[in-house]
């Protein structure tokens, strides 16, 4: 590959400059967990990583509002796309993370991982995961750490098939404070935030706890508004030869939604989605009210972490417990049929006289009915209205007739614990120094999920539901128990450190339907012996040394193809992706610099597949559809970054992304066409071209930076028939200590941000053919106290 050798030749860095920090374990870390640079404004040498990755820094955190989500901090990273709903990351459900074409949401599944200070976050799926920003306050964070194509070969994720975030919590301080932060702006947004930090409260002993609570509308119609409170404290203690750290987390998240809309939508209208912010009573058109569009979650995420030495070996080892709850809401506009009463009686499902159905498939719907609760009987040959169908349009029954709405609710549970353990002997054997380190995880985790429906109580006043549920449509158990080792040795010889090392995952999924059938599913899986191999060479210039590697990265097979027949399930396999990189690194101190060249292939894609189109299974009952290791992706480009130290208070950044990403076929054209895939095609929300271009000053009292973010044209389906233009974004902020400015001003400090400066109109994240729109200029301003 050409493109590869000049990309090896010309390459200064892998990691990042000022904004993109390098970070990587040292050669004798047991994990990659506490490998963040010490001085975020350097790039990390010396290490011995083979691979490229890059760290949040203080004026990235510091361009994003006191509101904002932990996942807007990495979008300044190279290779890093990620959209969302509005500047504050107020709905899960238009987030979308995309890197070198692998998605987490926006399109394209969940396929890169997460992890909390080096511990799993449970997945990242809408229905029931737990993206960072369900853990983490944005005032606690002290970075995140981004592995564009593999992360360290440690690293604790099931879905990390195109890389990996690590989000690092940030210690408590050495000495006591207190510290108040007061924030406000745009779109009714408000947050209170307090923090007691002990300083030492035992010897050598340490600790935190904050809580904050914050509120924003929505910024389209301001109907809808988001809540999310939250709770977080860590303890860190040196015990002796031990160092013990304990961290708990507490978010409650109630969510209002956005939603997408197709590019011609967006021509004619730029500044509404699909949703509606009027009540009208009228349950065809209310269905799209956004306030009853919601996802609720609470997550509760604790660890205990034990590290120590013993002569040449470092050992560490981790605990950890997770619990969510959570609902997704929808307004269907009618109610569901579920129980015979015979004609001309009320329906139950409207009186609620019956006890609720639970299960059971259901035998219509009701649109409207009579004063008395009987379904009321369509007009034969009414049209309806232009905007109303006729089965949902009051003139189409007869006179007195009452439309009638449900509530649906999406329940998700979710409870799993685990443990990890890791050790690493260092040994120097005569000029060559030999690190061996290994470790396992292992984790079990039980969920469930259930779907209600209630009667909406009036639809002529509002959204308002029935307690009771009239139909409880389905309830779903899914059960997760999984093992992970990973064995890896690096020898150091001079200048050049070589690595090699491989991981296995085991997997026992089952699945069990509580209602209706009763069936169980389970499925026992394993990866093929992972590799992860790679040489690093230290070269004579101070501050350079050149890298390539390669890993196969791995994705546990999800909760879908369980309900399929056994025969089906015996023929998938948990998919994999192929990853070599090679490149640089360079720092000076003043100049800092990278460039990675990738090439990644993926194809052995889990799809679901139309059961015409697919031979030799011998099926047990007819099936609509089967799930297949077929297609994927093939991905190659380049990431390049810089950073110049103009003058000590002055620091440049730039970035540049070229991403050809593209799909694999089936190797069948109706097939592809099935999957609504095109060979050969962009990868769907997957940019081709982005750059960034960032200038921080910081002397004295004042601070102020800006970042300008350019993101190319992407396809909005897999099919490539729906186009989003390219977009420029600039971000901006400015601060003050007041108290340097004036003492009886003492501990105060005022920091002003502004996001999507120019008030760019542009579409964000892809939702198959169509996309949420980007958030309007949004100013916010915060005060911080410390005393």
């Amino acid at each position: 590959m050409k493109w590869k050798i000049s990309a090896a030749i010309l390459a200064i860095a892998a990691g990042t400059g000022h904004a993109w920090a390098q970070t990587t374990p040292p050669a004798a870390d047991v994990s990659s967990v506490d490998a963040v640079a010490a001085n975020d404004d350097i790039v990390v040498t010396g290490r011995a990583q083979v691979f490229a990755s890059a760290q949040v820094t203080a004026p990235m955190v510091e361009r994003q509002s006191a509101l904002s989500s932990v996942n807007d901090v990495i979008k300044e990273l190279p290779g890093v796309f990620i959209a969302e709903g509005d500047s504050f990351g107020s709905s899960d459900w238009a987030t979308s993370i995309s890197i070198r074409g692998f998605s987490s949401g926006g399109g394209g599944g969940q396929q890169i991982g997460s992890t909390i200070d080096g511990l799993p976050n449970g997945g990242s799926g809408y229905g029931g995961g737990s993206r960072a920003n369900r853990y983490l306050d944005v005032l606690d964070l002290k970075t995140v750490v981004v592995s564009q194509g593999t992360a360290d070969i440690s690293s604790r994720s099931n879905e990390a098939l195109g890389g990996t975030l690590n989000y690092v919590t940030g210690d408590p301080t050495a000495d006591r404070r207190v510290r108040f932060t007061l924030a406000g702006g745009d779109f009714s947004a408000r947050k209170a935030y307090g923090r007691l930090d002990t300083g030492e409260i035992a010897p050598n002993t340490t600790a935190y706890v904050s809580a904050s609570t914050s509120r924003v509308k929505d910024w389209i119609g301001g109907s809808g508004e988001t809540r999310r409170d939250h709770v977080d404290a860590k303890l860190v203690s040196q015990i002796n030869a031990v160092k013990l750290t304990g961290w708990v987390s507490y978010d409650d998240a109630d969510e209002s939604e956005f939603g997408s809309v197709s590019p011609a939508m967006f021509a004619n209208d730029p500044n509404h989605d699909a949703y509606t912010d009027q009540w009208t009573g009228i349950p065809y058109i209310d269905q799209a009210y956004r306030s009853t569009s919601r996802a609720l979650r609470r997550n509760l995420f604790g660890y205990l972490r034990a590290e120590t030495e013993i002569g040449e070996v470092k050992l560490s080892a981790n605990g950890y417990y997770h619990r969510m709850r959570g609902r997704g809401d929808f307004a269907p506009p009618y109610l569901v049929n579920v129980r015979t009463d015979g004609a001309g009686n009320p329906e139950s499902e409207f009186t609620g006289a019956q006890p609720t159905q639970l299960g059971g498939s259901p035998l219509g719907k009701i649109y409207f009915v009579d004063p008395a609760g009987v379904a009321a009987t369509r007009i034969a040959g009414c049209s309806g209205t232009a905007v109303v169908p006729p089965e949902s349009s009051a003139s189409c029954y007869p006179a007195g007739s009452l439309a009638v709405m449900s509530y649906r609710h999406t329940h998700y549970e979710n409870d799993r614990g685990g443990m990890t353990a890791d050790a690493a002997w260092t040994h120097d054997f005569g000029g060559v120094q030999n690190v061996l380190r290994g470790g396992i995880w292992w984790e079990r985790g039980r969920a469930n999920q259930l779907r209600d429906w209630h009667k909406v109580t009036n639809p002529l006043v509002g959204p308002a539901f029935d307690g009771k549920p009239y139909y409880v449509q389905f309830s779903t158990d899914y059960g997760l128990d999984e093992l992970m080792y990973y064995a890896e040795d690096a020898l150091t010889f001079g200048p050049v450190t070589a690595r090699f090392g491989v991981k296995q995952f085991f997997l026992d999924q089952t699945r069990r339907e509580l209602l209706n059938d009763r069936s169980g599913t389970k499925l026992t899986s394993h990866s093929n012996p992972l590799i992860s191999t790679g040489i690093v060479y230290h070269a004579p210039l101070p501050g350079l040394e050149a890298f390539a590697g390669y890993s196969q990265n791995f994705a546990a097979i999800g909760n879908g193809p369980l309900g399929e027949p056994r025969e089906v399930i015996a023929r998938i396999k948990p998919e994999t992706a192929n990853n070599l990189e090679i490149g640089a690194r360079y720092n000076t101190g003043r100049i800092q610099a990278s460039v990675t060249a990738y090439d990644i292939k993926f194809d052995n894609h889990i799809q679901s597949i139309s059961a015409n189109l697919v031979t030799g299974i011998d099926y047990l009952e007819e099936q609509s559809s089967v799930y297949l290791n077929v297609g994927g992706i093939k991905s190659r480009g380049i990431e390049a970054a810089l950073a110049y130290h103009v003058l000590p208070a002055l620091t440049l950044t730039g970035s540049y992304t070229l991403n050809h990403a593209t799909y694999i076929g089936t190797g069948n054209a109706a097939q592809d066409d099935d999957i609504g895939v095109t060979p050969g095609r962009q990868v769907i929300n997957s940019p081709r071209h982005m750059w960034v271009l960032a200038a921080d000053y910081a002397r004295s009292v004042f601070k102020l930076g800006g970042a300008a973010k350019f993101v190319g044209d992407r396809f909005l389906d897999s099919g490539g028939a729906e186009v989003a233009p390219n977009f420029v974004t600039i971000d901006a902020y400015a601060g003050v200590d007041l108290g340097a400015v004036n003492d009886t001003l003492k501990g105060l400090a005022l920091t002003v941000q502004a996001n999507n400066l120019a008030d760019r109109r542009y579409l964000a994240g892809a939702d198959g053919g169509s996309a949420f729109l980007g958030a309007p200029r949004t100013v916010t301003a915060a005060l911080t106290l410390d005393f």
